[in-house]
């Protein structure tokens, strides 16, 4: 190889994700060190081209200038590779492994990594611990992700916006980028989805109006070009419509983290669990109320318990459960289209196993019966004495009060716990373990301690009292208009129903049974 000419590319690359220092790994100073390199050296090292990837991850190679670079080796104008050190190139163990020890060697390029001593034409002490260094600096990229997603983990919990984009009916704050606000050319689209909803319109349906009615989809409304080359650009998705519908941002709850990255060396991104969202309440504008939102919510459970949704859907579809087996009751049509009638879906996909019964019965004449039935309690409760009272058991074990009671029962074990150090750092001074300054300073810190303690309990207790009171007054009003609204209909809608039953069970001897929202009825 002695005497051989090597065309050299020089491969810089900088990335605040990989928990760069912006200042020492700058793209200047890698520049500088690979140039002052190139004067230095006594072999026939011809510098070609430079290729810079700023700003992007060494997870992966998916890089432009990277890509340019293999291309240029393709075509022979490339055959020496010249880095500041190993994780410039990149810093996944597997992928620098392949292009180190396969990928460069099988078509003949040399590789130098300047900082670590490795030159892949000469057998360089930094070859020896090649693999060392490549786990290393994999293991570093793992640790920095992990840090990072602990930060922004941190500023979602308290309320910053980090999206790139925002969710579809706002934008980010012109003034303050971690904020949001309503687009108000979106609002009626938002408002109109939520209405479909609660008219008894299913995502899918609603996909089809706006399709139809041209509104321009979230992705072509931001110009965005991804999926551009398919049929469905345009087209409104129902899973679009159901995330969307699904969404606490509308009405001003900030829900971050609904995807996540498989792991720090993928971009594809998967849905996460309900139970995972990072929400923060109240820190922007809301487009839809909370009524609205939460009758929305039931709705969609509703529709989806009901396996034979259609455009016809009937008032008690999706409410109705087989008491024998817990399954849900289906609606179908008879054989001469003339009465609709109610069945256990459970029996209808197994009755050869004999694991339940058809639970046959008129439909209309069951909802009749129901309807009459949710009346006939609605009047009795609204005039009945003593509704107020029942009214104020509604909230008792709700979820904000029972995060105040624990909190209140953590500080009871801190002021306990203080106690007993107390008691430990007395003993200690009576052993001489201690001097006198140190237990009187060691007191006087748990003492303290415990007063603050103590302060924040009676300031918990106030705001429980309170929220007592603003729930079962609240609970109250909610709970009459629901059921006013209800009586004055002659034919309730099935958002009205949703916010008063939760569920009607049949027996197979027919026996009907409601289980109605509210306790007290």
């Amino acid at each position: 190889m002695k005497g051989k000419t090597f065309n050299v590319a020089i491969y810089i690359r900088l990335s605040r994700e990989d928990g760069d220092n912006m200042e020492s790994e700058s793209i200047a100073n890698q520049r500088n060190l690979i140039h002052l390199f190139l004067e230095k050296t006594s072999e026939k090292l011809y510098y070609v081209d430079e290729y810079v990837d700023d700003g992007f991850t060494g997870s992966n190679f998916d890089r432009p200038s990277w890509k340019r670079l293999l291309a240029d080796i393709e075509s022979g104008k490339i055959n020496t590779i010249i880095t500041k050190d190993l994780s410039r190139m990149g810093r996944d163990y597997i992928s620098m492994g392949e292009y180190i020890e396969r990928i460069f060697p099988e078509r003949g390029i040399r590789y130098i990594a300047i900082n670590d001593d490795i030159d892949t034409l000469y057998e360089t002490p930094g070859l020896e611990f090649l693999q060392f260094k490549l786990v290393f600096n994999d293991y570093y990229l793992k640790d920095t992700s992990k840090k990072i997603r602990k930060v922004v983990k941190s500023k979602k919990e308290q309320g910053q916006f980090l999206g790139w984009k925002a969710i579809y009916g706002y934008k980010k704050d012109p003034k303050d980028k971690h904020k949001i606000i309503v687009d108000e050319e979106i609002r009626p689209i938002i408002e109109k989805m939520f209405n479909l909803v609660i008219e008894g319109k299913s995502p899918k349906q609603i996909a089809h109006i706006f399709t139809k009615e041209h509104i321009l989809t979230p992705s072509v409304y931001a110009k965005l070009n991804r999926g551009m080359k398919s049929t469905a650009f345009e087209l409104w998705c129902p899973r679009t419509i159901e995330e969307m519908l699904t969404n606490p941002t509308y009405i001003g709850n900030l829900t971050q983290g609904r995807r996540k990255k498989i792991n720090y060396k993928s971009k594809k991104e998967i849905r996460t669990p309900k139970e995972e969202w990072i929400i923060v309440e109240n820190t922007h504008e809301a487009i839809i109320d909370k009524n609205t939102f939460d009758t929305v919510q039931l709705l969609l459970k509703k529709n989806k318990n009901n396996k034979t949704c259609s455009k016809n859907t009937q008032l008690l579809s999706g409410f109705m459960y087989c008491k024998e087996c817990g399954h849900a009751i289906g609606i179908n049509k008879s054989s001469d289209k003339k009465r609709n009638y109610c069945h256990c879906t459970f029996y209808t996909s197994h009755s050869k196993y004999g694991l339940c019964t058809p639970h046959c019965c008129n439909y209309n004449k069951l909802e009749k019966k129901v309807l009459d039935e949710i009346k006939k309690m609605c009047n009795k409760y609204v005039d009945s004495s003593t509704f107020s009272n029942k009214v104020e058991e509604i909230k008792k074990k709700n979820d904000i009060r029972i995060k105040k009671q624990n909190e209140i029962k953590t500080i009871d074990k801190k002021i306990n716990n203080n106690l007993m150090y107390i008691d430990k750092v007395y003993e200690d001074k009576l052993n001489g373990n201690i001097d006198i300054e140190m237990f009187k300073r060691l007191t006087i810190k748990y003492k303290e301690e415990i007063e603050i303690l103590k302060n924040k309990k009676e300031e918990i207790k106030k705001e429980l009292s309170y929220l007592s009171k603003e729930n079962t007054n609240k609970a109250k009003d909610e709970t009459l208009k629901i059921i006013k609204n209800y009586l004055s209909f002659d034919n309730p809608s099935r958002n009205l129903l949703v916010n008063l039953i939760d569920k009607i069970t049949i027996s197979e001897d027919k026996t009907v049974e409601i289980y109605y929202k509210f306790k007290v009825l």
